[in-house]
């Protein structure tokens, strides 16, 4: 007797045997298998870990720093305006950007306090003018009545005058004279007033020291300024301009004299110009590139904003981790004296470890740090910000 014997109609019509509908349990078993195991992956792709952190791995590698920085476009020679007197500013006929001509009247400051003191002082000068021509006549009589008294005191044998009389009249005499003295010092006082005065009426008119490009303008109309504070930046030596950025330390070593940079201007970053390194300065502020712009047909002006980059040598076999690791700071964190990194424990707790920094591309930077080693996992971010301010460990 066949197989089909044993089975009903209906089984036979299905084409299900028991043996088929064993197999076709066993394939829904491991579909179900499946279906999960791709659905718990999935999920944990889409959530993550339970750890409330992402992070990345530690890298090890090859890679080219970039050194990029901001400045503003120069001339060869850089002068700043500053203000010669105390006052409002009554008019600023200058451009905030443009170029000036030597003399050109770039602001006035209101002199209307100066002129009332001057008129003061050359009023000063005149009255003692005046003390000093009545205090010469003064010298001139009581010389004039010693004479006489020594004269006739001489040829009395000392007789007459008295001597009374005669240190009276030398008495007379030298207190002319002082006071022709004072007389004279209080002229000086005043002249020397009405010339500062002059000065200050002169430094109201504030004018262009050279033929140049007004970098950048400080004061606006009706602003009060006091002596020292400044009014306009210019530049000259337009046929060479120039871009001072800062440097670290450790890129220093590495920027060599002609060294070629690239540079975009913030008003048309699409178009990139060349520079060419010049020579690195050292001052209060710390290191400073200067980078001489090369020919380009763009018309470039100084005090333009412009980012610089240049690439750096290649290194070698050095430790990377993500920009982002070294941004991270655990909720509560007050001040960052120091770089540090988080790196993530076995146990999911994150643990510092203080870096020194080296040179970045944008996207990762070079690390120096004891116990860190490639492969381990670096804090980027968080997955979770927790409720309570608190830092790791």
């Amino acid at each position: 007797m066949s197989d089909n014997a044993h089975h009903s109609p209906l089984d036979i019509f299905l084409g299900k045997t028991p043996k088929r509908a064993r197999r076709h349990l066993l394939s829904l078993f491991f579909l179900t298998l499946a279906a999960i195991a791709v659905g718990v992956l999935l999920v944990r792709f889409l959530t993550g870990t339970d750890s409330p952190y992402y992070s990345a791995p530690v890298e090890v590698g090859n890679f080219v720093p970039l050194l990029a920085e901001r400045g503003t476009i120069r001339g060869q020679k850089n002068i700043t305006i500053k203000a010669r007197l105390d006052g409002i500013v009554a008019a600023v006929p200058g451009p905030a950007k443009g170029k000036v001509s030597f003399g050109q009247v770039l602001a006035r400051i209101d002199a209307d306090p100066v002129r009332q003191s001057l008129e003061i002082a050359r009023a000063d000068v005149a009255a003692a003018q005046a003390s000093l021509d009545a205090a010469q006549v003064s010298v001139r009589e009581t010389a004039s009545r010693l004479a006489r008294f020594e004269s006739v005191w001489r040829r009395s044998n000392k007789r007459v005058p008295s001597l009374n009389e005669l240190e009276t009249a030398r008495a007379d005499a030298s207190r002319a004279r002082q006071e022709e003295a004072a007389a004279r010092a209080r002229l000086d006082a005043a002249r020397l007033r009405v010339k500062e005065g002059a000065g200050e009426l002169k430094a109201a008119v504030v004018r262009a020291p050279i033929d140049g490009w007004v970098v950048a303008r400080y004061v606006e109309q009706g602003r009060r300024v006091r002596e020292g504070v400044p009014l306009f930046a210019l530049s000259s030596g337009l046929e060479q301009l120039s871009i001072t950025v800062p440097v670290a330390g450790n890129e220093v070593a590495e920027l060599q004299p002609g060294a070629k940079a690239s540079v975009r201007l913030e008003d048309n970053p699409e178009e990139e110009l060349s520079a060419r390194l010049e020579r690195i300065e050292s001052g209060a502020g710390g290191r400073r590139a200067v980078f001489v712009i090369e020919h380009s047909a763009h018309r470039v002006t100084p005090g333009s904003a412009a980012s610089l980059e240049i690439e750096l040598p290649e290194r070698s076999d050095v430790l990377l981790v993500p920009n982002s690791a070294l941004e991270f700071a655990p909720e509560g964190s007050v001040g960052r004296d120091r770089d540090r990194i988080y790196l993530l424990s076995d146990d999911g707790e994150p643990r510092r470890v203080y870096v020194t920094k080296g040179g970045s591309d944008g996207r990762r930077t070079e690390i120096f740090a004891k116990g860190v080693e490639p492969g381990m996992q670096v804090i980027t971010g968080w997955r979770d910000a927790p409720a309570q301010d608190g830092e790791p460990k």
